[in-house]
């Protein structure tokens, strides 16, 4: 079994080496610079016999692939609207072998008693389960309705005064209001989103 895992990360080692990474246009040169050493450093361990040391090194590369895209989700939260004020934006990143992992950015905003949370969710396992609920007949009786946004269907539901939407088939978008905030608030935010760019990370 390590044997056969060490085979798969060393082959995604080299697709990231001879595909990916030079298709990653988000990603500035001394990131990739560090990816490409830890590819390579697991690349020299493979050839030393060096097992433990290749997964080291390539979980290190996919650690640093994973921080440098949920950096690039951050940058799609918008800025505050007027006579509102917002909370630093957060990333989370944890391997998909982790219970509950994936890539996400996020922002509190913030104007009084009104607070509205705007998430960012991609390579989560999570995400094809809320997909496919947000796509299902049964979202209905899960008090969940497609509204338009902006030209953009989104799902509504109201017991979370909430706002989510799939982009790319890859990109989950969530936004969410406090029982203070009016609907009409929250639905602002969504349209705030620049959807576009946030298209362009899925891809």
């Amino acid at each position: 079994m390590r044997l056969r895992r060490v085979m798969n990360l060393f082959r995604i080692g080299l697709m990231l080496a001879g595909l990916v990474l030079p298709g990653l246009t988000w990603m500035r040169a001394a990131q990739a610079d560090e990816v490409s050493d830890q590819i390579e450093k697991a690349r020299g361990a493979w050839a030393n016999h060096d097992a433990q040391q290749a997964i080291a090194a390539l979980d290190e590369a996919g650690n640093l692939l994973r921080q440098m895209r949920a950096d690039s989700l951050k940058k799609a939260l918008p800025v505050p609207p007027p006579g509102w004020t917002a909370d630093p934006a957060e990333t989370s990143s944890v391997s998909a072998a982790m219970l509950g992992g994936g890539t996400t950015a996020s922002r509190v905003y913030r104007q009084g008693d009104q607070q509205v949370e705007i998430d960012i969710m991609t390579d989560s396992p999570m995400l094809q389960g809320m997909a496919a609920l947000i796509n299902s007949p049964l979202a209905a009786s899960a008090g969940i309705k497609a509204v338009t946004v902006g030209g953009r269907t989104v799902s509504y539901t109201q017991s979370d005064n909430g706002y989510m939407t799939l982009v790319g088939d890859k990109i989950i978008v969530k936004v969410e209001g406090n029982k203070q905030t009016p609907e009409p608030t929250v639905r602002s935010f969504v349209a705030a989103i620049d959807f576009d760019a946030v298209e362009n990370l899925a891809h």
